[in-house]
Order: C-alpha cells, then sequence, then structure tokens
C-alpha cells in the first residue's frame, strides 16, 4: 500500500509537470502555498474541506469559491477540485511540501536539516550554510535544532546525506575502538 507522503509525491509531481518552466514551477509553488496557508489558517475551512462528513458538492464549492477568491490559476484551481473529489484535501500541505522541495532542487537549492548542542549565532550559521553548500555543491538553506546532548559539534543531514561531526558521536566510536582492544 502506498503512503500519504508517496501520494502527495504523486501529485506534486503532476503539478510540477503543468509548470513549464522554473519560474512557471516556482510560481505555481507559490499559488500552492497560499491555498494551504489559507486552509490551515482557519479552523473552520479545514474541517468543512478535509472532512469527508460534508458532501463532496460542498466542498468542491468551498474550495472552488475559496480559488476564486484568492485568484489562483486554473492549474491550481483543478488540482485542488481533485484533491476534494478524491476524498484527499487533507493531502494539500504534504503536496506542497513536496513540490517545493521539486523547484528547490531544479534551482539547485537544497535543505539541511542542522543540530548542534547550543543555538549558532547568525555567523556560526552562515559559515557552516557556506561550508554545507561547498560539500553538497549546492544551494543549501539550513534548517537549526537544538540538541544539548550532543555536547558539542555538529550533526547535518541533507537528503540521505548524514555528516555527524558530534563530540558524543565520537566519544562513542572511542569507546567502542576502546572496547575491541588493540589493532593486530
Amino acid at each position: 500500500m502506498i503512503g500519504g507522503s508517496e501520494i502527495a509525491r504523486r501529485y506534486a509531481l503532476a503539478v510540477f509537470g503543468l509548470g513549464g518552466d522554473a519560474p512557471a514551477r516556482a510560481k505555481l509553488l507559490a499559488d500552492l502555498d497560499t491555498l494551504a496557508t489559507e486552509i490551515s489558517s482557519s479552523p473552520e475551512l479545514s474541517q468543512v474541506l478535509f472532512r469527508p462528513i460534508h458532501p463532496r458538492a460542498e466542498r468542491k464549492a468551498v474550495m472552488r469559491e475559496l480559488a476564486e477568491r484568492l485568484g489562483l490559476p486554473i492549474e491550481i484551481r483543478a488540482a485542488a477540485e481533485m484533491l476534494v473529489e478524491e476524498n484527499r484535501s487533507q493531502l494539500l500541505p504534504g503536496i506542497r511540501d513536496q513540490l517545493r522541495a521539486l523547484v528547490d532542487t531544479e534551482a539547485g537549492r537544497v535543505e539541511a536539516h542542522v543540530t548542534t548542542a547550543r543555538p549558532l549565532d547568525a555567523q556560526a550559521q552562515e559559515q557552516l550554510r557556506q561550508a554545507l553548500s561547498r560539500r553538497v555543491n549546492a544551494e543549501v538553506t539550513l534548517v537549526a535544532d537544538v540538541d544539548p546532548t550532543l555536547i558539542g559539534g555538529v550533526v547535518a543531514r541533507i537528503g540521505d546525506l548524514l555528516l555527524d561531526g558530534s563530540i558524543r558521536t565520537q566519544l562513542e566510536n572511542l569507546g567502542a575502538n576502546l572496547r575491541k582492544g588493540p589493532a593486530t
């Protein structure tokens, strides 16, 4: 069975394919983000659109009216109505996130999830961003998190690449090597 994130990725690929060129795809992302943000900022709207307890025709009418009010292009309107038709409106935030990843990849941007023992100042963040950009040969956007159990150092995840320079991991590796005994 296919999971929700894989279904969201398939929808995102379909919307991505509607864009034509990079600027048009970026515009579709901005429009989809506008729609997702508008829905998530209104609990009443989320309840109507995300719960199939409301008749499908009512949900489609609400989605159509919202898309028109926001001035969204026909591609986003059609995709939104299709989501309602398929009872998959709740995937909208995931589709937006998947579409953002596709647009960023096309533009040569990647997101690095960075964990440190203490918050980094702006200068340290910029140095880390530049170092990671050189490492992966792409423009890097940092998403920072703090985990005091690291003791020190940095753990960075960029897609499937994990760069673990934490003191905690270094100490664990040292301990494992000491338990093995001397190399012969």
